[in-house]
């Protein structure tokens, strides 16, 4: 009994170890899976992504989504107010559908490095140029631990997981030209 009594503790420290560790690369994937999705279609729907088509101007696209009753609302943290693209629509909807119901607090960042370069500024911009840079889909949310092992090095019993993925975005070729 007494060996029982001092191996046991040791014993359920380990198993909720693994548990948990388990658990938290099983999300990590899910979160790099959705990430990765969503730069292919970042890569290749490029010209409705991030750019207002009125305004001809860029948008740094920042996105989270919640669920409001049976349906999600797409929030856009630095234009509220703005309707997304459908190109847009399709990568939160890739996000939103690959991720675990459990990870919450979902946001979505979108960045086209050819958006922020040099030659924009020497040259002007030229939205179906983007095929000189990459695109780089930031995908990060909140996970609940299972057990207090990993909750001791948690904040509030959740873990934050991140995961980037960037692509080249591709040329796209008209079949008219």
């Amino acid at each position: 009994m007494v060996e029982f009594a001092l191996v046991l503790p040791v014993f359920l420290l380990l198993v909720m170890g693994i548990m948990d560790f388990g658990w938290l690369f099983y999300n990590y994937i899910s979160v790099e899976n959705s990430a990765r999705n969503a730069a292919r279609i970042a890569c290749v729907e490029f010209t409705d992504c991030c750019y207002d088509k009125t305004a001809q101007e860029v948008v740094d696209r920042d996105f989270t989504y919640q669920k409001s009753g049976d349906e999600y609302i797409y929030v856009d943290k630095n234009h509220t107010g703005d309707t997304l693209t459908k190109e847009e629509q399709d990568i939160v909807s890739t996000v939103q559908n690959t991720l675990p119901t459990n990870i919450k607090n979902v946001s979505i960042d979108i960045t086209y490095t050819y958006d922020s370069s040099d030659s924009v500024e020497l040259h002007g911009y030229d939205i179906n140029k983007r095929s000189d840079g990459d695109v780089t889909v930031t995908v990060k949310g909140d996970m609940r631990v299972l057990t207090p092992v990993l909750g001791a090095f948690s904040d509030h019993m959740t873990k934050t997981l991140t995961s980037q993925a960037t692509f080249k975005v591709e040329k796209q070729f008209n079949s008219a030209s």
